[in-house]
């Protein structure tokens, strides 16, 4: 009995690792969530399937732990996976045959399936301990308790598998939340740590290096325009209303240039108040009007204070730069500043292309 309580516990240990491998892929390689989700409802459904053919045997009695990764998953994500894997490894049992196979398809599967997908509608993803045993507990119930009128002498069955049974489902689930809440917390950090490897920390926007790698993959599928911003008179709000409130200011900026036409613009940050942005587009007019927008919008924008007081009108200089086929980032870089350095001398709140 617990070799084969242990070959269904390494089963459910088999299933997670594949599905941790496979979420850490998604996050090294940007894998579709469809891609994911197909393969997650492929790997748990295997998996009992799996148990089907490695049963606990206690006494004349067979049974497995086919309930605790289903109504896992159904108890993390809801029906998109949950309703999926109940289908294929239902029909599957069903195909199988046996006098056990109804009985095991709606006690063993369906009805604490559904159980764990009426949790989840509530939105009580957050499960405690406590919770959490007394989750598994009713699921161990609805499986078994029907041996009582299932079976002959079925109370005295149910009195004899019900310890080892109660225990091995506990235990058996127990082992599955620690290790996938030890992964989700690991795939957290993971994306926490190339989260600040690629972002600004304080605007959120890419840093150079990303921009950079970005901006190279971009240029061999469209023609693109480099746009260096600089807002005018910054150490200014520096100077009046202090540091925390300029960062307010480039955050708020920095907000307003994700938003504004994301198909075409990819943004980052330069340093201090200066931003960088690479612009889709074939021709000078089209990348114009778009930083155009952006600057009539930062100049309409309301900015406030920490203490909620109006700021005087923040507006932007900014100069635009073909990135050219034959020149690296450097060159279009130091154009575009160029541009800007102009655009600053002759009044600034204003965009320059060329001379």
């Amino acid at each position: 009995m617990i070799q084969s309580i242990l070959s269904n516990i390494a089963l459910l240990l088999i299933m997670h690792l594949c599905i941790q491998r496979l979420y850490f892929e998604k996050l090294k390689k940007d894998l579709s969530n469809s891609f994911t989700r197909f393969f997650h409802i492929l790997l748990t459904s295997l998996a009992i399937i799996a148990m089907f053919y490695v049963p606990i045997f206690i006494g004349e009695y067979r049974f497995d732990l086919r309930t605790i990764p289903i109504t896992y998953v159904a108890l993390l994500h809801g029906p998109p996976f949950a309703i999926p894997i109940l289908a294929i490894t239902s029909i599957w049992r069903f195909m199988m045959g046996g006098p056990g196979a109804l009985p095991g398809i709606v006690f063993g599967l369906a009805l604490p399936t559904l159980l764990a997908l009426i949790h989840y509608s509530l939105q009580k993803h957050n499960i405690t301990n406590l919770k959490f045993f007394f989750l598994y507990s009713l699921f161990w119930i609805i499986s078994d308790l029907p041996i009582i009128f299932l079976v002959p002498n079925g109370l005295e069955a149910f009195k004899d598998i019900a310890v080892p049974r109660f225990l091995s489902f506990q235990i058996g689930a127990y082992i599955l939340h620690y290790f996938v809440q030890s992964s989700r917390h690991q795939h957290q950090l993971v994306e926490q740590l190339k989260t600040y490897a690629d972002r600004d920390p304080l605007t959120g926007l890419y840093n150079m290096r990303k921009f950079a790698e970005i901006i190279s993959e971009l240029r061999s599928k469209t023609p693109l325009y480099i746009a260096m911003l600089d807002l005018d008179f910054f150490k200014k709000i520096n100077d009046t209303y202090g540091h925390r409130c300029g960062d307010k200011v480039l955050k708020e900026v920095a907000e307003i240039l994700q938003n504004a036409d994301p198909k075409k613009i990819v943004a980052g940050r330069y340093g201090g108040e200066e931003f960088i942005l690479s612009i889709a587009s074939s021709n000078k007019n089209d990348a114009m009007e778009i930083v155009e927008a952006i600057r009539h919008q930062m100049e309409e924008h309301h900015f406030y204070s920490l203490d909620g007081q109006l700021i005087n009108t923040i507006t932007i200089s900014a100069g635009i730069a073909p990135l050219k086929e034959h020149w690296g980032i450097e060159a279009a870089i130091e154009l575009a500043d160029y541009y800007l350095y102009i655009a600053k001398e002759t009044g600034r709140n204003r965009v320059v292309a060329d001379l």
